[in-house]
C-alpha cells in the first residue's frame, strides 16, 4: 500500500493514515464524520509533517557526510595550513525556515480537530487560546487540557515562536539564530574540531539543530496521535475498548503504526 508519494513504511504515513483510519472506527459518529477526521490528518497534517521530516532527514544526512568526509580526508587547508577550510551546510537558513513553515502549518492544521469533534473553530496555531477554552469546556484537570498545557510549555510554544520570528525578525517572537558548521574556538581544547550547526531563539542558549528538527517533527507526530485519541475517548468510546501503545520494537517495519485499539480486560 503506498499513499502519497510516500509507502506506509514510513512511519509518518502509517501512523496518521492507516493508524487513524483503524482508530477512528471506534468514534461511533458515522461514515463521513470518520472521513473527515482521516482527511484532516492524510490531507493536512500528514502533508505538512513529511516535508519537515525531508528537510531534517536532508539535512541530517549531509551533516553525517561531511563528518565521514572528515573523518577520511581531515580538515583542507588554505595557505600553506595557516587558513582551515569550514564546510557548510548549503542554503541551511532557507530550509530550515521551510521547517518551521511546515511544522507551524502542522500545527494549525491540526487544531481543526476540535472543530471536527467539538465544533469549536481555531483558524491558528494558538494553542494559548486552544488551552484556555479546553480548561472552561472540560475542566483544567481533563486529559485534554493536561496533554495540551504539557506539549504547549515544553515544546509547540517555543517552536511557534521560531516561525514567528522568521516571519516577524525582531517583533514580539524575537531573533532566530542559525549557525552552520562552523570551527571551535582557537582556545579550545581539541582545535581545530568543526561543531555541528546549531541554532538559538534569542539569547536562549544554542542547541543542536539536527536533533531539535528531529525531536520536533517525532513530537508533532505524537501529539496529533494523542490528541485523535483523547477526543475519540472523549467522543462516547465503548468503555470495553482502550488504546495501547505497541513498543518500538514490535512494530511492523512495513506499516509500524503506534497504536491501537484493545479490550479493556486484556
Amino acid at each position: 500500500m503506498k499513499i502519497s508519494d510516500q509507502g506506509t513504511s514510513n512511519p509518518i504515513v502509517a501512523r496518521l493514515s492507516v493508524q487513524t483510519s483503524e482508530l477512528i472506527k471506534f468514534c461511533p459518529r458515522g461514515d463521513y464524520f470518520h472521513k473527515s477526521v482521516l482527511s484532516l490528518f492524510h490531507d493536512s497534517v500528514q502533508k505538512h509533517l513529511l516535508e519537515c521530516d525531508q528537510v531534517a532527514q536532508d539535512i541530517a544526512n549531509e551533516v553525517l557526510e561531511i563528518d565521514a568526509e572528515i573523518g577520511d580526508e581531515g580538515l583542507k587547508t588554505q595557505a600553506q595550513g595557516r587558513v582551515i577550510e569550514v564546510p557548510h551546510i548549503l542554503r541551511l537558513i532557507p530550509r530550515v525556515e521551510q521547517f518551521l513553515y511546515c511544522a507551524k502549518s502542522a500545527l494549525r492544521d491540526l487544531a481543526n480537530i476540535f472543530d471536527l469533534f467539538f465544533e469549536k473553530k481555531f483558524d491558528a496555531a494558538r494553542y494559548d487560546k486552544i488551552i484556555e477554552w479546553a480548561c472552561v469546556e472540560f475542566g483544567e484537570d481533563s486529559e485534554l487540557a493536561y496533554i495540551l498545557k504539557q506539549d504547549h510549555e515544553i515544546w509547540i510554544k517555543k517552536l511557534v515562536s521560531m516561525r514567528n520570528a522568521v516571519e516577524h525578525p525582531g517583533g514580539y517572537s524575537g531573533q532566530l539564530h542559525i549557525r552552520n558548521i562552523s570551527l571551535v574556538p582557537p582556545e579550545h581544547p581539541r582545535y581545530p574540531i568543526l561543531e555541528a550547526p546549531r541554532w538559538n531563539l534569542n539569547d536562549e542558549a544554542e542547541e543542536p539543530l539536527v536533533e531539535s528538527l528531529l525531536t520536533a517533527t517525532s513530537n508533532i507526530l505524537e501529539f496529533s496521535e494523542d490528541l485523535l485519541v483523547i477526543c475519540i475517548t472523549m467522543s462516547g468510546l465503548p468503555e470495553m475498548v482502550g488504546f495501547a501503545e505497541i513498543p518500538e520494537d514490535k512494530r511492523n517495519p512495513s506499516c509500524p503504526i503506534r497504536l491501537r485499539a484493545v479490550l479493556k480486560n486484556g
